[in-house]
C-alpha cells in the first residue's frame, strides 16, 4: 500500500467522510454513545474535541448542551471547512477551531471535557503515551476524557500492524516523524496500560463492540 500524508488523506476525503462513517461502517450507534456519555451539571462547561474532523459528534452535542464551550483541533483544512458550517448555520454556539496538530498545538486551557472519537488509532504506543500526558494535564480536577476508537482484539495483530508500518516506510524510503494515515490499533490492555502510565486513575470501558471500545478516564 501507499501511504499517504495524514492530512493529505483526509483533505482528499472530506466531502465523503460523514457517508463513509455513517452509512459504511453505521457509526449512528456510536456517535449516538458518546453524545450520552458527555454528561455536566453545567450547560457552559468547556470541551476540546481532538480530532473532530467534520464535527459528526459536534452537532449531538450541541443539541444537549447549547451553551457549551468547544474547541476543535484537526490537521485537515477541508474537514474544518466542513466543521465551520456548524458556526455558521448557528452563529451562538461557542465553537472555536485550530487547523494543526494535536500533538504541537497549545490546548491553552483547562478543560472539564476532553473527547476524541476514530482519530488516535493512528498513533503508536509512544506517540499515544505523549498525547495522554498531555490531555491529563489539560483536565480540570474533576474533568474527564472520553475516547471511542478501533481497538484489536490479540497483542500478536497489535504488534503486525506496527512491524508491517515499518515495512511499507521502508520500502517507500520514509524517514522522519511526519505523520501518515495508517491505522494501529490496539487491545483494551494496551490501552489500559497507557492511561495509567499517563496518570488517569480510573479508567472504565463503557461500551465494547467486535472492533470499536469506548473509554471514560478521569483524574
Amino acid at each position: 500500500m501507499h501511504l499517504e500524508n495524514m492530512a493529505d488523506f483526509f483533505n482528499t476525503r472530506a466531502e465523503i467522510y460523514d457517508d463513509h462513517m455513517l452509512d459504511d461502517l453505521g457509526l449512528d450507534e456510536f456517535y449516538e454513545e458518546i453524545a450520552e456519555l458527555v454528561i455536566s451539571e453545567r450547560d457552559d462547561f468547556s470541551l476540546l474535541d481532538l480530532g473532530c474532523g467534520t464535527g459528526l459528534e459536534l452537532m449531538r452535542l450541541f443539541d444537549k448542551y447549547p451553551s457549551m464551550f468547544v474547541t476543535g483541533i484537526d490537521l485537515s483544512e477541508n474537514m474544518l471547512a466542513l466543521t465551520k458550517e456548524i458556526k455558521e448555520k448557528y452563529p451562538n454556539k461557542n465553537l472555536n477551531l485550530l487547523c494543526g496538530s494535536y500533538f504541537d498545538l497549545p490546548f491553552g486551557n483547562v478543560y472539564d471535557i476532553v473527547l476524541s472519537t476514530y482519530s488516535l488509532h493512528h498513533f503508536n504506543e509512544e506517540e499515544k503515551l505523549f498525547l495522554y500526558k498531555k490531555i491529563h494535564a489539560s483536565l480540570s480536577e474533576k474533568g474527564f476524557f472520553i475516547e471511542g476508537d478501533y481497538i484489536t482484539d490479540s497483542i500478536e495483530k497489535q504488534i503486525l500492524y506496527v512491524s508491517e508500518l515499518e515495512r511499507y516506510k521502508k520500502e517507500q524510503n520514509i524517514t522522519g516523524g511526519k505523520f501518515f494515515h495508517y491505522d494501529l490499533p490496539m487491545t483494551t490492555d494496551t490501552q489500559i496500560k497507557l492511561y495509567k502510565k499517563a496518570g488517569f486513575s480510573d479508567v472504565r470501558i463503557v461500551k465494547q463492540w467486535d472492533n470499536t471500545c469506548i473509554f471514560v478516564l478521569s483524574k
